[in-house]
């Protein structure tokens, strides 16, 4: 006879559980895609790098970024940066999100949103260290 056990897991520690597995999924997709970013927007869950995150469709992604700061916030030099992502997917928006920060120069490597203007082609990319 074969004895089973349960044990009661709670809602929090299985969120944890599948936020744990889809960060483990981004990063080995990202040995796979060869890329410098770590895509960091885990809502979802673990999407595969073809599915669609957003619209099939292109977009133009933009990324604002402290180019030089001075001594006060008035004297902060902002710079911007752009690449196309040819559809919505996981893989198109995250390699041109991955060519802005690489064209920026900053240390910013954790993709953690885009923000969809109001014309619905330009994508705001926000990032984190």
């Amino acid at each position: 006879m074969l004895d089973l056990m349960f044990e009661d897991v709670s809602k929090e520690e299985l969120e944890n559980e599948v936020l744990i597995e889809t960060i483990d999924h981004f990063s080995d997709m990202k040995e796979k895609l060869d890329m410098n970013s770590q895509w960091s927007i885990f809502d979802n869950g673990p999407l595969e790098s073809d599915q669609m995150f957003l619209e099939d469709k292109q977009y133009k992604v933009k990324y604002k970024f402290i180019e030089s700061m001075g001594a006060t916030m008035d004297d902060v030099k902002w710079a911007e940066v752009t690449m196309f992502a040819p559809s919505g997917s996981v893989k198109d928006l995250w390699f041109a999100a991955n060519s802005c920060i690489k064209q920026s120069g900053t240390h910013h490597s954790y993709i953690e949103g885009f923000e969809l203007s109001d014309n619905g082609f330009e994508l705001n990319l926000i990032t984190g260290s």
